[in-house]
């Protein structure tokens, strides 16, 4: 008896392109796409299967040495410095940054949590989506309420969101960049940025012709966004450079998406100018020797604007604007 022949694996290619022929169709055309899909199939399993086994393995990486550590240290045996709990190395190995807690970026995502919940219990417990109601009378940034004097709303808003997915969106970003920004400026200069550019572009909205209630921390974000890319052109460097054009793509596609869900893109690209224009004359802190009374007045001012944000948006004072048009 005689052993069965070898089947070649390219085999389905060449009877899928005579079938292909036989029907009229370039039989030659659709063999290289085949080809090239089937290459294209077999190099993204094997990055698949890289990844999955970087995510699944077991041990710990010093983030600062960069020492392979034993999955149950808690401190880097050969640096010193915390190990990050396995949860944490996991979500970096997804490509996800988690905060470090007590950072800048922890605490705005704690604020902005704890107010979507504030507005939800407010309107008897709907988590889903907000009303514009809700949202006016916990400081949504409105013309009609800005026009009475209640400036206090080009900074409120940003802790403010109209849904789960805007939230969850918004998160993400926060989660994605904030991080990366406290540690190239600091934890205090990140919230000065994150607050300052936040509220240029709530006066952007507002200067552009705001329709409607505006509510979100997208324009704040695409301020360090636009922090991140000037530093990037000030710095000159290829990473630099890359830095820049990452998030000039970045900018982009959340001001083609705001064309598409009808966003409040004056205050994304207010947001972006401001960060741009900030991250061509702020230094990071690896320039800045010592503290100075610049890093002190700044982290000083951005942790009052939070606070003082987060206070108004939990006790929001009584609007007269607001019990005009939803009250009456």
């Amino acid at each position: 008896m005689s052993e069965p022949e070898n089947k070649d694996p390219g085999d389905w290619i060449e009877r899928v392109s005579r079938l292909a022929g036989a029907l009229g169709l370039n039989a030659v055309r659709v063999r290289w796409k085949l080809m090239a899909w089937r290459d294209s199939w077999k190099t993204t399993r094997r990055q698949t299967q890289t990844t999955l086994q970087h995510i699944q393995y077991q041990h710990k990486i010093c983030p600062h040495c960069g020492t392979v550590q034993d999955r149950g240290q808690r401190t880097c045996a050969n640096c010193g410095k915390p190990l990050s709990p396995r949860f944490w190395e996991i979500l970096g190995r997804l490509g996800l940054v988690a905060p470090r807690f007590g950072s800048s970026t922890s605490f705005l995502t704690a604020v902005i949590v704890a107010a979507y919940f504030r507005t939800g219990l407010a309107q008897g417990g709907n988590l889903l989506s907000m009303s514009p109601q809700v949202l006016a009378r916990f400081g949504a940034n409105w013309a009609p309420a800005l026009g009475a004097g209640e400036w206090w709303r080009v900074s409120t808003y940003i802790f403010l969101h109209a849904n789960l997915m805007h939230i969850v969106f918004n998160l993400i970003a926060l989660q994605q960049i904030g991080p990366h920004i406290e540690e190239v400026f600091g934890r205090g200069r990140m919230l000065f940025y994150f607050m300052v550019t936040g509220i240029v572009a709530g006066l952007g909205s507002e200067a552009w012709g705001l329709y409607g209630v505006g509510i979100g921390a997208s324009g704040a974000l695409m301020g360090i966004m636009g922090l991140a890319a000037g530093w990037g052109q000030r710095d000159g460097t290829s990473t630099g450079r890359q830095i820049r054009n990452l998030m000039v793509q970045w900018a982009l596609y959340t001001v083609v998406f705001g064309f598409l869900v009808r966003a409040d893109n004056a205050a994304h690209i207010s947001g972006f100018a401001a960060g741009f224009l900030l991250g061509l004359v702020s230094k990071p802190r690896w320039e800045r020797r010592g503290g100075s009374w610049v890093d002190g007045f700044m982290t000083f001012a951005g942790a009052a604007l939070a606070v003082g944000t987060a206070i108004l948006v939990f006790f929001p004072p009584e609007s007269a604007a607001v019990a005009r048009e939803f009250l009456q």
